[in-house]
């Protein structure tokens, strides 16, 4: 299970509303003080996203929870959105370049739109599957309500 720490900002029809900060990983590297992508990320550090999850245990607003989505859900997920259409365009212009010359003359142009045609057609199937797919099991699930004291001390150790 990935796991988060966020504030409940709104509740509305047994939902939370529940805002996390975006962390970069910058801060535990050892090189931080020496990298530009350090000083980059420290000038952006500030954003937070707003997640919706299923109020189980009646959390209140303002109130710091624990909210988690388990690692398979995570994986499966990104296979649908990146893999599948980077291998369908990968397929789809190697089709065009081995079996279409069989049929026509082929220019660079005609493997790029199909490499591009073929990426877009693997977004069209990857949100069919999600949309076809159980929805919960890609949806955050609330795991537990901290009381200020332990999120503090949660939050120091990151």
């Amino acid at each position: 299970m990935i796991k988060e720490i966020g504030r409940v900002v709104d509740i509305q029809d047994g939902w939370l509303f529940v805002e996390t900060a975006i962390k970069s990983t910058c801060n535990a590297c050892a090189a931080k003080s020496n990298c530009g992508t350090s000083t980059i990320a420290k000038a952006f550090s500030s954003k937070s996203v707003i997640n919706k999850v299923k109020n189980t245990l009646n959390a209140k607003v303002d109130e710091s929870v624990e909210i988690g989505i388990p690692e398979s859900s995570l994986l499966q997920g990104s296979f649908y959105l990146y893999l599948m259409p980077l291998l369908i365009a990968i397929f789809s212009a190697i089709a065009t370049q081995l079996w279409l010359p069989q049929f026509m003359e082929i220019t660079e142009g005609h493997v790029i739109l199909a490499t591009f045609l073929g990426g877009f057609l693997g977004f069209l199937l990857a949100k069919k599957l999600l949309n076809n797919s159980d929805v919960d099991k890609y949806q955050a699930v609330l795991i537990r309500i901290y009381d200020g004291k332990m999120v503090e001390a949660v939050i120091e150790l990151d």
